[in-house]
Parts: structure tokens; sequence; C-alpha cells
């Protein structure tokens, strides 16, 4: 009888957790790279245009990518860009960023941004999640 009982818990729990599979599925595109402009699964992230000088730009870049608690910010001023690596909450996993400052031509800045797991085939959102916080913090910033 308890061997029963063992048996239907752990059927219920398999079956829960292949739900949550594949709900987790239908919510989040199965992809590990995020990139302004380039990602059709998320097309609200785009390039953002800012009517300031690229060197303001790229300060307020570095200073909100500290702000937000990435480490190893690598900056790369000649080429505008920086490097960091942030760290997801829960399992704790390194993600890459890249954040790329090039002049718009007329005086002011496009600010595009990648995050990429290093490891797994889908990042349940956080990536994209990552982009938009920092581009909501640049832009109040900026």
């Amino acid at each position: 009888m308890k061997l029963k009982r063992i048996l239907v818990v752990v059927v219920v729990l398999l079956a829960l957790l292949i739900a949550s599979g594949v709900i987790a599925g239908m919510i989040w595109p199965r992809i590990n790279d995020v990139q302004t402009g380039e990602t059709p699964e998320y097309p609200r992230l785009q390039p953002q245009h800012f009517k300031v000088p690229v060197y303001q730009v790229f300060d307020a870049t570095l200073a909100t990518a500290r702000d937000l608690g990435w480490q190893q910010i690598e900056e790369d001023r000649p080429n505008g860009k920086i490097f960091a690596v942030d760290t997801t909450r829960i399992f704790r996993f390194k993600d890459d960023i890249t954040i790329t400052i090039q002049s718009d031509g007329a005086g002011g800045a496009i600010v595009n941004v990648r995050s990429h797991s290093r490891v797994g085939k889908g990042d349940f959102g956080a990536n994209a999640r990552r982009i938009e916080r920092f581009q909501t913090e640049l832009a109040r910033r900026l």
C-alpha cells in the first residue's frame, strides 16, 4: 500500500514537472542570446537613441552598469564598447553583456545591448529582462 502511494506521488510530481516545462516554453522563447534590434522573439527591444554626445552617453552607460551590480566591467572607450558579467539570482549563472555606443552622425548616440547566457539553451527571459531594466535605467539617467 505504501509503495502504491509513493508511486502515485512520484507520477504526480513528474507530471507537474513536465507541465511546468511546457508552460515555460510557451511563455519564453527557447533562446539564450538577446540583442537589441536583432532578436525577432523580442521585437520591443530596440537600440536606444539619445540626443546627447557619445562621451556623455558612454559615461552614463558605464555608471548604469555599475549601479545594476554588474561585475567584471571592462571599458573600451575608443571603440565605444562596454563588457560586463551579470549573475542570475537563483542558479548563479554567469551571463555576458556587451554594450555598444555609436555616434548617430547628428551629435547624438545610439546604444545597442547584447546579453548572452554562457550555459543552457533557454534563459526563461532573463536576458531580455536584463536589457529592459538597463534601458529603463539608462533613459532615466539621461
